[in-house]
């Protein structure tokens, strides 16, 4: 008897196990952002200020392949990636919405949240997921930014690291 009560407990214990214990995959990217393509609408030259708007794009690469902190884009891109979004009006953090299309918008992920210091290399903010397509169909989770210095363009070379977690029965295969 002790031992069937103990096997049930083990059971139910296994089946309310958060999901996160069990299907948690870890991605990484690299993005080369392109200066070149920054545009920030803003009516103050002093600005950013709250409500102002920017997009710039960026080439994506595997994590670890701009470690160096290259000033111009290396060859060998697996994607674009895109970050829209707004000013938030505390200094210079920003709402984004980012797009990683890897190699286009059949296979992709997006995610949105706060950056804290739109401008400064001291930053490491987390964003949510906010789903995927292709493989990436119903992807949640979470991705950390960490930027890793200025390129030849005057923006960032940035590393993504994704939390993933599949819960679409298509994201089991």
């Amino acid at each position: 008897m002790l031992k069937r009560i103990f096997l049930t407990v083990a059971v139910l214990a296994w089946s309310v196990m958060p999901a996160s214990a069990k299907t948690i995959k870890t991605l990484s990217l690299d993005v080369f952002m392109d200066g070149g393509t920054l545009v920030v609408e803003s009516n103050d030259a002093d600005g950013p200020d709250r409500g102002d708007t920017f997009i710039v794009t960026g080439k994506i690469y595997p994590g670890g392949t701009i470690a160096g902190n290259p000033s111009t884009a290396p060859g060998g891109s697996i994607g674009e990636w895109t970050c829209r979004g707004w000013f938030t009006g505390t200094g210079t953090a920003v709402f984004s919405t980012q797009d990683f299309f890897l190699p286009d918008d059949t296979t992709s992920l997006a995610t949105e949240g706060i950056e804290h210091d739109g401008l400064g290399l001291a930053h490491l903010d987390t964003r949510v997921i906010t789903g995927g397509t292709g493989k990436y169909d119903g992807q949640r989770g979470q991705h950390t930014e960490e930027r890793l210095g200025t390129n030849g363009t005057g923006v960032f070379n940035i590393t993504f690291t994704f939390k993933l977690l599949k819960t679409s029965p298509e994201a089991k295969k």
